[in-house]
């Protein structure tokens, strides 16, 4: 995968404006595994005669039927992925990564080109590309089983989402670059500024050309009051030319913050059609219109969210609340429904209560 080369230096990174800190998640960390996953491991390699049988005993372990569930509400390492039988994209893929490394399987981290997830936390958008994960066989002493073509695709996405989309090969450290910088902005919205730029350090160390890490980095500078370092991250991830527009975004409200609206109008005027793709633009215009009684109008502006990210709990609530108030009880049902199977756990009862209301 060839990346634009930058027309000038990266920032030099502001090493004396954080603390060190030491409870910090490390890479071996990462991929360890705890006493039950090694009780899975230890009866696979015993029970499966072949590294295709054991590819199919981790790909049934890992899906959806036995348990696993895709949340993206936060970002873990491999053992409490396992333990909560729940993760985002990256933390189902390091865990499973894990797994299969112990297997004696050969891993290969592939970038689906599919449209990006959003998530929005604390303020802060967070926009992840699509990761997934293909096993190959590797030949072991005494394996009789054929490795020709022998490889499976684990994705945790549901098939219609990913299907047909390009994929292109990670490497192991572009994997963990992108596990690093979200965390990095999970300890933003916490407030932890310190651990923050420690994950960040970690993500351009393993990937010096992540924009995603860089922007993240301007977002907390800026956070930090460090408006100077945190327009030079901004205009550097422009120069990066890759995926620009977010931090183009923070830039146009770091300029408006400081009164330079001519700089703001021109980077506005880019911008302002990017904001079509946001689903969380729509949302946010749907709550509006609810909350001003215009609820054929939050209807339509649901449907928007819901098309550009269906995998939002809070955009099918939204889309119940609207419809129950325009009389369309069954719809409302159906989008309750919805909201419910896509709902962390600590959701899931406060929808199921207003379910049940619709049953008596």
């Amino acid at each position: 995968m060839s990346t634009p080369q930058p027309t000038v230096s990266a920032p030099v990174l502001a090493d004396s404006a954080f603390a060190e800190v030491e409870d910090v998640i490390t890479q071996d960390q990462l991929f360890a595994l705890d006493r039950d996953m090694r009780k899975f491991t230890s009866k696979a390699g015993r029970t499966s005669s072949s590294t295709a049988m054991r590819i199919d005993m981790l790909a049934e372990l890992v899906s959806v039927k036995r348990g696993f569930e895709y949340d993206n509400s936060v970002t873990q390492i491999a053992s409490q992925t396992y333990q909560l039988r729940s993760g985002n994209c990256m933390s189902l893929v390091v865990m499973t990564a894990a797994l299969a490394k112990e297997l004696h399987l050969e891993v290969e981290y592939q970038l689906v080109k599919s449209p990006p997830i959003w998530d929005r936390r604390g303020g802060i958008y967070l926009v992840n590309d699509h990761v997934n994960i293909k096993l190959e066989a590797i030949a072991q002493p005494g394996d009789w089983s054929p490795l020709g073509g022998n490889s499976t695709v684990i994705d945790f996405l549901p098939s219609s989402q990913v299907r047909g989309y390009r994929v292109v090969k990670l490497s192991e450290s572009e994997v963990l670059a992108r596990f690093f910088s979200n965390l990095a902005a999970e300890h933003i919205v916490e407030e932890k500024p310190d651990h923050a730029y420690h994950y960040l350090k970690q993500a351009l160390r393993l990937d010096p050309q992540m924009s995603a890490a860089w922007n993240t980095l301007g977002v907390l500078y800026k956070r930090q009051g460090m408006e100077e370092e945190a327009e030079q991250v901004y205009r550097y991830v422009m120069e990066l030319g890759i995926d620009p527009l977010h931090s183009m975004h923070n830039l146009a409200v770091l300029l408006a913050s400081q009164g330079r609206l001519t700089e703001w109008a021109k980077l506005h005027r880019q911008i302002e059609l990017s904001r079509l793709d946001n689903p969380f633009y729509y949302f946010d215009m749907a709550e509006a219109s609810y909350n001003r009684g215009n609820f054929s109008q939050a209807l339509s502006q649901y449907r928007k969210a819901v098309k550009l990210a269906d995998y939002h709990h809070e955009f099918h609530f939204g889309l119940s609340r609207a419809y129950f108030q325009l009389g369309q009880l069954d719809d409302s049902q159906r989008a309750l429904t919805d909201a419910i199977k896509l709902a962390p756990r600590t959701e899931k009862e406060r929808y199921q209560l207003k379910l049940r209301a619709f049953e008596h």
